[in-house]
């Protein structure tokens, strides 16, 4: 074959094809020669369009007082507008699968209020894990990239789940192990997505950034809006679910979770909108800063606010002077203008109470269970070399063939919860694959410190990897976006390394 000489025109315009193609594997060769593509645009033109029209549709239904129809409706749609914008545009799929885990729960209360009855096995809430398995195509088409240097983090932990979901099929039963392998794989799907459509980076940082910015304004709003005065439907919900954990439906006795399924996600969520929104720019952030604090604080999540405050120590040792200096001003002047809510007796108490634990945790009650639990578990989890398999904890015991199994739904601790699931052969792959993931991520980002939401996720990762001490944080939403943290990094570096080799400028985000 003879060599084909590139120019930077032509290069760049190799480049855009590609970016503007159907997402996939880099081929071996496209670093050294130009194929002429023909070019199909993969552009939504107006991609708000749809899930403005899903979710203004199922408002008119709850107006309506059709409840039981949302619950067939919203899903179904749900699932539609993700396969359009999964075939033509990956990082508004991903965003608007975010939008999906933000308020799924909140159609879900007004969908059971409007029908006056509490549903505990709501079909709504498959809507956002109906549009997360569409990721499953992508994991299939594109198996052969497990065999990539790359995909071997990921490959690691795909093995050790499917070692856990194996013994849990044996032990737990099919039903328990299937639910519980759909809440640990689908984080890794949505790292595996974004590894393979690494082309798409620019969309992935304009798309997720201004996600993360308006679903965070919406959600700690709310949030404010529900501790102060809430809902009838958010009281309604409360009530009906019996979490008394979550406080009590009266003005200022909530703890805020906003439009989420409980205070814990949205605390996490919320934690992973305000450090990602340090790579935003605008006065929007400012507003997000001044609304998602408090809100955060009113959660009363103990290990997000240490998470969190993690997160910032680790964006403020990897930042470069300036910007070091620019977080240091926002995170003072963010406190200034919170501090006059802790005049107000209602909302300082809660916060103050929580805080009071922190200094005095040898009384605390929550601290002295985890204690506890440390003590009893640690041997059996430790000493248990195949594991007990997935299903054997969390919400997935309540469908165990083990009925005795079925009485253990929390495990208060990720790091216990490892090895206890996994055994020892999981636990070796499992905690290899999450420690090489962290290390590129963090790699990465010092390879290309200008991208300041690189650096920034990798903060995400961290404080959500920190807080396994308390619980599971690595499956779910907030597994989700750890994966999501140890990725964006690598497919920065990625992306921008590749802009370079053809000839073009370097990504620079606006």
């Amino acid at each position: 074959m003879e060599p084909v000489l590139i120019t930077p025109s032509s290069a760049r315009l190799a480049l855009r094809s590609t970016a503007d193609g159907r997402h996939g594997a880099a081929s071996p060769g496209a670093a050294r020669t130009v194929t002429p593509i023909r070019r199909r645009s993969t552009r939504v033109r107006h991609p708000l369009r749809l899930p403005l029209l899903l979710f203004g549709a199922t408002l008119a239904l709850i107006v309506l007082h059709q409840g039981r129809v949302v619950e067939l409706f919203f899903p179904a749609g749900a699932f539609a507008v993700a396969l359009l914008l999964y075939r033509r545009s990956p990082a508004h799929y991903l965003g608007f699968v975010c939008w999906l885990f933000f308020l799924t729960p909140e159609v879900r209360r007004l969908a059971d209020f409007v029908s006056g009855a509490f549903n505990p096995q709501s079909p709504i809430m498959i809507a956002p894990l109906a549009a997360v398995a569409l990721m499953g195509f992508t994991l299939v088409k594109q198996v052969g990239a497990f065999g990539q240097r790359r995909a071997a983090p990921l490959l690691l932990i795909v093995i050790a789940l499917l070692y856990a979901y194996a013994v849990g099929f044996l032990q737990a039963g099919p039903a328990a192990a299937t639910f519980t392998l759909i809440n640990w794989l689908y984080p890794v799907m949505v790292a595996f997505y974004m590894t393979v459509t690494w082309r798409h980076y620019p969309d992935y940082h304009r798309v997720l950034l201004k996600t993360f910015v308006y679903g965070g304004l919406l959600m700690s709003l709310y949030g404010l809006l529900e501790f102060v005065s809430p809902m009838p439907w958010d009281a309604f919900w409360l009530i009906s679910s019996k979490m008394a954990s979550e406080g009590q439906p009266v003005p200022f006795g909530m703890r805020v979770s906003s439009t989420m399924n409980s205070c814990g996600p949205f605390a996490v969520t919320l934690m992973t909108i305000l450090q990602m929104s340090l790579a935003a720019r605008g006065k929007s952030r400012i507003v997000l800063g001044c609304v998602g604090i408090p809100a955060l604080l009113l959660t009363s999540v103990r290990s997000t606010w240490g998470g969190f405050v993690i997160a910032l120590i680790y964006s403020f040792a990897m930042l470069d002077g300036k910007s070091r200096m620019r977080l240091l001003a926002a995170v003072l002047g963010l406190a200034m203008m919170a501090a006059p809510l802790m005049i107000i007796d209602q909302v300082a108490e809660p916060v103050m109470r929580r805080f009071s634990t922190i200094q005095d945790i040898g009384e605390d009650n929550s601290y002295q269970a985890r204690a506890e639990f440390y003590k009893t578990f640690l041997a059996s989890a430790l000493t248990d070399i195949a594991g007990q398999g997935l299903g054997s904890t969390g919400l997935g015991t309540k469908l165990s063939d083990d009925k005795a199994a079925a009485a253990r739904v929390d495990f208060d601790s990720g790091l216990m919860e490892v090895p206890f699931v996994m055994g020892w052969p999981g636990t070796v792959l499992y905690t290899t694959g999450v420690l090489m993931l962290l290390w590129r991520a963090y790699r990465a980002s010092r390879l290309h410190p200008k991208d300041l939401l690189a650096t920034s996720s990798v903060g995400v990762a961290v404080a959500i990897f920190s807080m396994m001490v308390f619980v599971n944080t690595l499956t779910s939403v907030s597994g989700m976006f750890f994966f999501l943290g140890v990725t964006l990094p690598v497919i920065s570096l990625r992306y921008a390394r590749r802009r370079r080799a053809l000839g073009g400028a370097a990504f620079s985000p606006a």
